[in-house]
Order: structure tokens, then C-alpha cells, then sequence
């Protein structure tokens, strides 16, 4: 059966929008302000070189000279928020950002060139707009600043810009969020050697951090250590399966990477239970928490950098023709009509195996919260047991 790629993303995460200066007559390093609230209204504009003359017959017919296509411009609204964003700064600070780039130190850096004698044509501002695979070196025609009553706390702008170079041949210029496959396989491997360096020695780091509650309960380090090894087998199959592919990752390593990243959510929170058991010496503390960030970098690859395009099946050859469809060149009769299409249908199995069991105590482990649902060891230990026992391996 035909699969079909879902609609292509366009979170802000994986599709930024960005304002870069490049100022290459200074030597500086290219920097970067992203928006990171995206504009409310984006307008693009992109006209055509052409003088239109109309003839002095009766007839209302003319010609024309096309000369191309013409140079873009662009106009973007919005506001940079309120709080603070993350790593960014609140909505002033951020506002402060774009207008000293944009307004700023973009002609700045134009007149310093000329001062200096050199081209200030190697000083560029750069509309890195992913969502709409744009990337243009644009020169701004105006940057307004907005305040109203009805949105007090918000600062609005309105920037308008001529583009005056839209070649895909441009200098490149890393832009900040994107993903790069290549990156997180790299990223992968370095996770999984620091994984396998603690594999060693985490049943002892387990033993000693359970014995502040309750003596009898040294065996889930054990149980840990093993869900170690399931983890590791999976991740190592991601990254095999990743090394291997040459037009993507398709449905079948998607469903791969669905499970490692299930197990990596898993390792990161039963670490983070165990460290914040009571009285456990900090030292003790410091070392399941690198354990659990461990885990935690491996969830972020799978989040960012090794997240494929879903597929869903193609059905259109089941659809038949109806009335008179078949004769104005519509849906023709189904290449099924005299079969039994159910018997082609094949459901796509997982490449990891687990049995019911096993994916019941995933579900439940990966709600898991130390702080908000705390869960008895005997629970953990018993759901991990679970996922131990009833893993089946991966289908190479």
C-alpha cells in the first residue's frame, strides 16, 4: 500500500522566523535576533517587471515587455510578548533586540564600512523566514513602534522591506533551531557512550539511594540496570537505522524513534525519582542527576534533530467510481471492485517488540513525577519489571 507524508510542520521550533546581520567588511560574526513570537501578520509581495501598452485600434488589445520577475518586498506586525521567553529576554528586552539590530546597527555597520573604505555591500541584513522558505537579504524602508491602551504591556511593531536579493546562491548562515540530521546521530552516539559509561556502576548508585528508605529494596537496582540495556539496544538500533538511510527516515524507523523516545522520557524520570529520595547524600544526588540528563539529552534529539515527516496510507485506489464518474474522467472503477481489498491490507508493525504488559507499565512510567505523583519504588520497580520482561527485541 502507497504511504503519503503528513502536512509539513510549521511550529515555530522546527520553521523559525529570524532577522541575521552579517557584517563581513567588519569581520564580525553574523548575529542573530530571533522572533521568537512570530509576527501577527506577514504580507509578502512579489511583483513582475512588466510595462503594459495598449494599442490605438478598436479592439481592446495590447501588448506587453516582461522583463522578470521583480524584487519582493515584505511587511511583518506583531509584538515580542510579555514574560520572559525561556533563555530570552521579556517582551521590552526583546523588543530592544530587533529595533537595535534592524533600526541600528545595521546602518550603522553600512557607515562604518564606507568609513573604512570598504564595500558596504558585504554588510547585509538577512529575513531568514523558514516557515515560508524565504531567506533574502532585505534593506528595512521602516521600523514603527506601536503602543496602545487596549494592549498596554505589549510592544508593537510594524517593519516594512524591500528585498534586493533573493539568489539561493548566497552565503550560508547557520540559523538558530534548525535541525540537522546528521547533527543528532553525532549527538546520539556521544549519549549513548555516556549511557553505557554509567551502565556499570548505576546498580550500586541505586542500591545505595534505596537504602535510605527501606533495606529490602536493593533488588531494583538491579531491575534498573536491566531497563539500562533494553534502552541502550533501542537507541543503538535509531542510530543504525539513521546511518543507514539515504532518502530519510521512513515510517518504520518513525515508529523506531516513537519508542526510543518513550524509553528515554522513562530513564529521565525513574532517575529523577530515585534522586530525590530523602537524605540521599548529594553527592549521590549529583550523580543519578547526570544519569537523568543523560537520558533527558537523548528525548531532546529525538524531539529536535532526528524527528521524520509521519506518513499516513494511501487508500486512493480503493475509491470507486460513483453515477457517472467514470466517463468524465473522475474516479474511474476501483482495481479492487471484483477483490477483496481488506485481504492487501496490512497493518505496519512495530520494529520494537513489547508485549501488552510491557506497553501498559511504558504508559504508566512515563507519566511518572517525583515531585507532583509520586510513585512507592515497588511500583516503579514492578512497571519496570514489566517493560524488562515483555521487551521482544528489535526487528533488524
Amino acid at each position: 500500500m502507497a504511504i503519503i507524508n503528513t502536512p509539513t510542520s510549521q511550529k515555530a521550533g522546527a520553521r523559525p522566523i529570524s532577522f541575521v546581520l552579517d557584517d563581513r567588511a567588519g569581520g564580525a560574526a553574523p548575529s542573530w535576533v530571533p522572533l521568537v513570537i512570530r509576527p501577527e501578520d506577514l504580507t509578502r509581495t512579489e511583483p513582475a517587471r512588466v510595462a503594459t501598452h495598449q494599442t490605438l485600434g478598436r479592439d481592446v488589445i495590447g501588448w506587453s515587455d516582461h522583463f522578470g520577475a521583480g524584487l519582493p518586498t515584505l511587511a511583518i506586525s506583531g509584538h515580542t510578548g510579555w514574560r520572559q521567553h525561556s533563555s530570552y529576554g521579556d517582551g521590552q528586552r526583546e523588543f530592544e533586540r530587533l529595533n537595535q539590530m534592524v533600526a541600528r546597527d545595521y546602518p550603522a555597520a553600512k557607515q562604518r564600512a564606507i568609513d573604512m573604505g570598504r564595500d558596504p555591500s558585504l554588510v547585509r541584513l538577512v529575513f531568514a523566514d523558514t516557515l515560508n522558505n524565504a531567506v533574502w537579504t532585505v534593506e528595512p524602508t521602516a521600523f514603527v513602534l506601536r503602543r496602545s491602551r487596549t494592549r498596554p504591556l505589549l510592544y508593537q511593531y510594524n517593519i516594512t522591506m524591500n528585498a534586493i536579493d533573493t539568489s539561493a546562491s548566497a552565503p550560508v548562515i547557520d540559523l538558530p533551531f534548525a535541525g540537522d540530521t546528521m547533527a543528532g546521530l553525532g549527538a546520539l552516539e556521544r549519549a549513548l557512550r555516556t549511557i553505557e559509561g554509567y551502565a556499570g556502576n548505576v546498580e550500586a548508585w541505586v542500591n545505595d539511594a534505596v537504602r535510605m528508605v527501606d533495606q529490602g529494596w536493593a533488588p531494583i537496582g538491579g531491575t534498573i540496570r536491566s531497563f539500562m540495556d533494553v534502552s541502550n539496544r533501542v537507541f543503538g538500533s535509531v542510530e543504525r537505522v539513521g546511518r543507514a538511510a539515504s532518502g530519510g527516515i521512513g515510517a518504520v524507523g518513525n515508529i523506531l524513534i516513537g519508542s526510543a523516545g518513550d524509553l528515554a522520557t522513562i530513564g529521565r524520570n525513574v532517575f529523577r525519582a530515585v534522586s530525590a529520595i530523602h537524605s540521599v547524600p548529594y553527592q549521590l544526588k549529583h550523580t543519578l542527576g547526570m544519569v537523568s540528563s543523560a537520558y533527558t539529552e537523548v528525548y531532546c534529539i529525538f524531539n529536535n534533530a532526528l524527528r521524520p515527516r509521519r506518513f499516513y496510507d494511501d487508500y486512493t485506489d480503493l475509491f470507486g467510481a460513483s453515477n457517472c464518474s467514470s466517463t468524465t474522467g473522475m474516479h474511474g472503477f476501483s482495481r479492487f471492485a471484483d477483490g477483496n481489498a481488506f485481504d492487501l491490507m496490512q497493518q505496519r508493525t512495530s520494529p520494537v517488540m513489547f508485549n501488552e504488559a510491557a506497553l501498559t507499565s511504558i504508559s504508566a512510567l512515563r507519566s511518572l513525577d517525583p515531585v507532583l505523583h509520586e510513585v512507592p519504588l515497588s511500583e516503579i520497580n514492578r512497571n519496570l519489571l514489566n517493560v524488562v520482561s515483555g521487551f521482544g527485541g528489535v526487528a533488524e
